[in-house]
């Protein structure tokens, strides 16, 4: 029969399909326990990420298998350092959940990886950190080394892509243009969607510059092998006495938080200590400290950090901070000058700054925290120094030099003029010295007379007395400050200087934002303009001439730089302002000058959008200047100090803050006059919305959007979320959909970005977090934020400590008429 004939057929078309079923089933068992041969036995990690592979495509269906290949596919990549196997893992733990034992494991070592990258991301921050240290103290090819270490946990990082760019950067500064430009252009090759690509771009074109025009970019060197120097206009003869060199050359300025203790034996910097005997630098505290001073019997400390003052116990002999750091006092204490030392070491004279009293002196007793006023003046009082004898202090107030007896009962103005320095008494408390706009001065009490003290540039500042009073102490720094203007993309990314070599003191992008008219000064210190291209080259000496009478003063260009606002002075301290016709290409005024508004008291001053007006600060007023004819018009009137003039977007409405001692109002007002109305009445800078219906505003230690009659619209971040203690620079982005401002953290600025899109905010800026940055612009097409940078750059290859006989000095000095 046919069934009986077919039945041997059917029996063997099944039996070979269970046959290949079976064989298939040992076919993947087998090609695992081979993919785990080779990778356990002999070590062959490649292979066997590759037979594992194959299970994985082939035998999709057999789930325990594929899950464990990739298990072993990740402990594979692990080995060989891959970040691979973050991705086996995960993929292992979303497909496959129900493989627990395998999920178990995955998620083990994604914690473990989770861990080892968090350390590792922090070790290539600190290697990159390290390598802009040594970058900016000439140690090139370390500097280098270290980029290179930042590039080894993940090259593909942002972190890395930066550590490339300082590389390029590097070899730039080293006159190696063939291996900066190799770098740059490899970065752009790779990553040519990346954040660093914008800036990366910009490089390529200032190498390809320097190379066709044989620039050198190395800082001149300008030090002095002279031993012994003689002033010729004063006669005073000055003694080098130290070099600092290597790790020893670390005081990279002499102002702010600098001085020397009161046996002459360590400089001290913020919280950076150095021996004058040559030994080796150590930290005073492991804190974020600041202002750190000895006090007179060297056994104890003072510095400023998180907000407060604190106090340190030290050794007499060594320097070292010999227990732990005390709070003293809480309050807003950050870059304000340096407390002062009773001559007994018992108690600290200061500037009070905190919720309730802001800008008189007080004195704080070390030893109970026992509170006394000194100062109590409708003036702003800070930087009290007190006398070696005990008996008084000197201090600054609004510009002026006052004296006050040590119980506060007596005070008296001094000097007129000495705003911008701290107080140095000689220990006989009958001398002080002070600095006024970079001139050195020394006050007689006896005489009752300032006496100017030009000290040689090769000499650098005065630093202080000698304990015994016999000698004049001078430090020449081997860094310069240098005032830089900055770039960076808006999507983030390294910076970029466009003009490098030049101080720069203002910046404002071109309307098309392929250019940038800075401010800087000539060695007059008259301040002088240049147009700069984005992609860097030769700058372009601005031109301005106008047919007045007096000196020209520049003041301000227009937004859409077609014109410029100037100033003549008169002689009753008033000026008069002008306006003239400006040409970009050709980089000189042209046409007549116009006055535009007489004896101006000279204050705040900003172009309405449509640049047709002026508002300005006259006689505590708001002034509106029309440009095109009429008379200027007050708007409002105000009794207290003014800031921040602004126009809105649509030119209808002036913000303006009043500052009185403890707050900081804001207002607005109609363009064309009206009542003024109070936004917020205690906030600390803002920015009008992009809808003019609206202000960001830094206000309670939180940035928030406000109705312009102050209700909160929207909270933005508080700034504990940020680790800030303030914010400046709160910039909208032209389209306004994102806000940008500096942050500082009372040790570094910060720059950060917020998208109103997606409500996150982002910091970027990373490779130099030292400087200090002010003045953020976006440009008009939004793609770039550029900014002001103070710095200390290295220029000479040692520092130098120089001293003066104080009575050859002092002899010299009353000789003058």
């Amino acid at each position: 029969m046919k069934t009986n004939r077919l039945f041997p057929i059917i029996f063997i078309i099944l039996t070979t399909i269970i046959l290949s079923s079976f064989q298939t089933q040992q076919d993947h068992k087998v090609l695992f326990e081979k993919a785990k041969y080779t990778m356990e036995t002999k070590a062959d990690l490649k292979a066997a990420i590759d037979l594992f592979e194959t299970l994985i495509k082939n035998y999709p269906n057999e789930k325990e298998y594929v899950a464990k290949s990739l298990l072993y596919q990740g402990m594979c990549y692990e080995r060989l350092g891959n970040q691979e196997a973050i991705k086996k893992y995960q993929q292992l733990v979303q497909k496959y959940p129900g493989q627990k034992n395998e999920v178990a494991l995955a998620e083990k070592r994604l914690n473990y990886l989770d861990e080892q990258l968090a350390s590792l991301k922090k070790q290539a921050e600190q290697h990159l950190e390290k390598g802009n240290e040594l970058f900016s103290m000439w140690e090139y090819e370390s500097a280098i080394e270290e980029y290179k270490k930042a590039l080894e946990p993940d090259p593909n990082s942002l972190l890395a892509l930066n550590a490339q760019y300082c590389i390029g950067q590097t070899w730039f500064r080293m006159g190696k243009y063939d291996l900066a430009m190799g770098t740059f252009k490899k970065l752009v090759k790779e990553y040519p969607k990346s954040n660093i690509a914008p800036v990366t771009e910009l490089m390529i074109e200032q190498v390809q510059y320097a190379v066709e025009n044989n620039k050198d970019t190395q800082p001149i060197m300008d030090f002095s092998d002279k031993n012994t120097i003689v002033d010729p206009e004063t006669g005073i003869t000055y003694r080098k006495v130290k070099t600092f060199t290597g790790k020893n050359d670390v005081i990279s300025y002499t102002s702010g938080g600098f001085n020397m203790s009161p046996d002459g034996r360590f400089l001290v910097l913020e919280n950076k200590v150095v021996p004058t005997d040559g030994s080796d630098p150590f930290t005073l505290v492991d804190m974020d400290a600041l202002r750190a001073v000895y006090s007179p019997d060297m056994k104890n400390a003072a510095f400023y950090a998180e907000s407060a003052i604190w106090i340190v116990p030290v050794s007499p002999e060594t320097g070292h901070s010999i227990g732990q750091p005390k709070k003293l006092l809480e309050g807003s204490y950050v870059f304000q000058l340096q407390v002062s030392w009773s001559p007994d070491g018992k108690k600290i004279a200061f500037g009070r700054r905190d919720k309730t009293i802001a800008g008189d002196i007080w004195v704080i007793s070390v030893s109970d925290g026992k509170l006394t006023p000194i100062t109590n003046s409708p003036q702003y009082d800070d930087g009290p120094v007190w006398s070696p004898d005990g008996n008084k202090f000197a201090f600054r107030s609004e510009g002026e030099i006052w004296l006050a007896s040590a119980d506060g009962s007596e005070t008296k103005m001094i000097i007129k003029q000495g705003w911008n320095t701290r107080l140095i008494w000689t220990p006989d408390s009958k001398w002080l010295f002070y600095y006024h706009m970079d001139q050195s001065h020394l006050y007689s009490l006896d005489h009752n007379k300032n006496y100017n003290l030009n000290i040689p540039e090769q000499i650098g500042k005065f630093i202080s007395f000698s304990a015994t009073g016999e000698k004049i102490l001078f430090y020449r720094t081997s860094f310069d400050d240098k005032w830089e203007s900055k770039i960076v993309s808006a999507s983030g990314g390294p910076t970029y200087s466009p003009i490098p070599n030049i101080s720069v003191f203002d910046a404002k992008w071109s309307t098309d934002s392929k250019q940038i008219v800075v401010e800087s000064e000539n060695k007059q210190g008259d301040a002088i303009y240049k147009i700069i291209s984005l992609a860097g080259g030769n700058a372009v000496d601005v031109e301005i001439k106008a047919n007045v009478n007096g000196k020209l003063l520049p003041l301000v260009f227009s937004r859409n730089l077609k014109s410029l606002a100037f100033l003549t002075a008169k002689e009753n301290d008033k000026f008069d302002l002008y306006i003239i016709p400006f040409s970009m290409q050709e980089g000189q005024t042209i046409g007549p000058a116009k006055k535009v508004f007489e004896n101006w008291s000279r204050g705040n001053l900003s172009w309405s959008p449509e640049n047709t007006r002026l508002a300005l600060e006259h006689e505590r007023g708001i002034w509106i200047v029309p440009l095109d004819g009429g008379s200027p018009v007050q708007i409002a009137n105000t009794s207290e100090g003014l800031r921040g003039l602004g126009w809105s977007p649509d030119g209808k409405m002036i913000s303006y803050f009043v500052e009185s001692k403890n707050t900081r109002i804001a207002y607005v007002v109609p363009a064309t006059g009206g009542i003024p109305q109070v936004v917020h009445n205690n906030c600390i800078t803002g920015d009008w919305g992009h809808d003019s219906k609206s202000m960001a505003l830094l206000a309670n230690d939180e940035i928030q959007i406000v109705s312009l009659t102050g209700e909160k619209i929207k909270h933005i971040v508080n700034l504990k979320d940020l680790g800030l203690i303030n914010i400046s620079s709160l910039e909208y982005s032209p389209d306004g959909k994102q806000l940008a401002f500096i942050g500082n953290n009372g040790d570094k600025s910060l720059i950060f970005e917020y998208s109103f899109e997606n409500e996150k905010i982002e910091r970027f800026v990373f490779e130099n977090q030292d400087d200090e940055k002010y003045f953020l612009k976006w440009s008009p097409d939004g793609k770039w934020l550029s900014y002001l940078s103070e710095e200390n750059i290295k220029v000479r290859l040692e520092s130098y400590l120089w001293e003066a006989d104080f009575d050859e000095v002092t002899e010299k000095l009353l000789k003058q008429k």
